[in-house]
């Protein structure tokens, strides 16, 4: 019996190497499919979760407003003779407010923080949103309905009044704007044609990012929309609204009967698994051809070494880098051996090179970056980020038509604190100033260190009337004014002593200048700011001074 030649020996290897080759390659195509299916479910469940989160705060706060507002004795009478001022003080602290008001269990208004239209006495009995509260006697979230005065989409969030007999006499309620239900996601990532937002368990659509197809305060005639109504909590596949079909997440609210959705179309969920899979295929029909034409130019009997290669360069290809093949056989074999080894060698040595390089330039542009838009000491942001966001916030105020403030702080008697203890003791201090700063303001807000014990405090969108921005700042720059001066316990450490505390009292004098659309410029504000600090200063310190500059 002939003996098969080399040429094919070396056909029948490549045929047997196409084999695994082909299989990898089909289950790497199924991998990464599911694999980006996977990722997909895993940030978009994150995204669900903190929009559930997010608004269900926002929704639990205004829930603990109303049952405050309810145990007030003003509140429970329901007299209009009698309104408790306090019903506008909430709607001027609360932008996302329409309205606070109160009604008798026969559906009048018998108080609001908003005169209506005319002045003219409303009657909400008839509205299916008040009969539905009525029946539950609880806290409640209405469906969207459009506001009789504003003609905008808007939700009542109701909880009841009781007298002292326990009996019910009326409700209190806050409307808002569905636009206030935005969770505020990071959506910098999010492909274009995402949607998310807000069912209620019945199915109507509360609220979503985008509504071309004007669905809120409707049950939306789509697969999408009842899906994920019935299912609440999972992942799906479905054709939305709009036609097209999209990867779903949805989170249940149970605390308010809502279900949280992000949807994003498929086609972009698979669009990167399809182009490694026509590259992975590619790049494997190159190999099963490249392996075929080198089995034809053979012509010795070199199957065992080359084997050996093969099965070297397959551990290579699955990442094994530390694999070399072994030198043996016929001298064009061990040339070939050689240079394999010398080229794994050389890239294995490139791919560590390259992963520190990486590695260290990261750690450095992370630092660089830190450095140089905030305080090293207290980490807050400094003059390059407070010019920064000044400049967002002055263009937010002249396209919005709402007031901003700026307040410039100076520690009272801090340089005592220096002189006597010396500069670590005044670094603690500068530090729990600044955190205390901190949490006296909103997320949106920008709190600076200015240089030395001088801060800056940004206000952003507060009201449009600047009377009532004003009485919002004096507000919080009061509350800034009472945590500052409350005592501060500094730690002193000296070698080869017992650390030991000290008690030390620092209060601030604060200036206050609001701004809008003026011509003013950053260095205008900053300077009436400053100038109405040392009117603060001259008036004992411990005190919240105004600009009478007018932007």
């Amino acid at each position: 019996m002939k003996a098969a030649s080399i040429r094919s020996h070396l056909l029948l290897l490549v045929l047997a190497l196409s084999v695994p080759l082909i299989s990898y390659v089909g289950f790497e195509i199924y991998a990464q499919r599911q694999q980006a299916v996977d990722h997909t479910k895993r940030a978009l469940r994150m995204l669900a979760k903190t929009m559930a989160s997010n608004t269900g705060d926002k929704i639990a706060s205004a829930e603990l407003t109303l049952a405050r507002l309810a145990v007030r004795p003003q509140v429970r009478k329901v007299d209009p003779q009698a309104c408790d001022s306090i019903l506008g003080d909430l709607l001027a602290l609360n932008p996302d407010y329409s309205n606070v008001a109160t009604t008798t269990v026969q559906g009048k208004v018998a108080c609001s923080a908003v005169v209506p239209p005319g002045g003219k006495h409303l009657d909400y009995a008839q509205n299916p949103a008040f009969q539905h509260f009525l029946k539950s006697r609880r806290f409640d979230v209405s469906q969207p309905f459009p506001s009789p005065s504003t003609g905008k989409w808007v939700t009542i969030l109701s909880a009841p009044l009781w007298n002292d007999q326990h009996e019910m006499v009326g409700g209190v309620h806050i409307p808002m704007d569905v636009k206030a239900f935005d969770p505020k996601i990071p959506t910098q990532h999010l492909p274009d044609g995402s949607r998310y937002g807000f069912f209620r368990d019945d199915g109507i659509m509360v609220w979503r990012n985008l509504d071309p197809e004007g669905v809120i305060g409707k049950r939306p005639d789509a697969e999408a929309a009842r899906q994920i109504v019935k299912i609440r909590d999972g992942e799906f596949e479905s054709l939305a609204v709009d036609g097209i079909t999209r990867f779903f997440s949805v989170v249940p609210m149970p605390e308010v009967g809502w279900v949280a959705f992000v949807g994003v179309p498929v086609s972009v969920v698979y669009a990167e698994a399809n182009r490694r899979a026509l590259t992975t295929a590619v790049i494997a029909l190159l190999s099963i051809t490249l392996l075929g034409i080198l089995a034809i130019a053979m012509a010795r009997w070199i199957a065992q070494p080359i084997a050996a290669l093969a099965h070297t360069a397959r551990l290579v290809h699955r990442g094994d880098l530390g694999a070399r093949a072994i030198v043996a056989g016929p001298r064009e074999v061990q040339e070939v051996a050689n240079a394999f080894n010398a080229m794994t060698d050389s890239l294995q040595s490139a791919s560590q090179a390259l992963e520190a390089e990486i590695a260290e330039r990261k750690e450095i542009e992370v630092q660089m970056r830190d450095m140089a838009f905030h305080d090293p000491l207290t980490g807050l942001p400094n003059r390059l980020l407070l010019h920064d966001r000044m400049s967002q916030l002055m263009a937010a105020s002249v396209r919005g038509g709402f007031f901003g403030a700026l307040m410039f702080l100076d520690l009272d008697d801090f340089k005592p604190l220096n002189d006597t203890h010396g500069h670590e003791v005044g670094d603690q201090l500068l530090k729990e100033a600044a955190d205390r700063l901190t949490r006296c303001v909103r997320q949106m807000d920008t709190v600076a260190r200015f240089g030395g014990d001088e801060f800056v405090v940004m206000l952003g969108e507060l009201h449009a009337d600047r009377v009532q921005s004003m009485a919002q700042a004096h507000s919080i720059a009061e509350k800034i004014r009472v945590l500052l001066a409350a005592p501060y316990l500094l730690t002193i450490c000296q070698e080869g002593q017992t650390d030991r505390l000290v008690e030390h009292r620092c209060s601030a004098s604060i200036g206050v200048v609001l701004f809008s659309t003026g011509p003013a410029s950053q260095a205008d504000i900053l300077k009436w700011a400053d100038a109405a600090m040392y009117q603060a200063k001259k008036a004992g310190g411990n005190t919240v001074r105004f600009s009478d500059a007018v932007d």
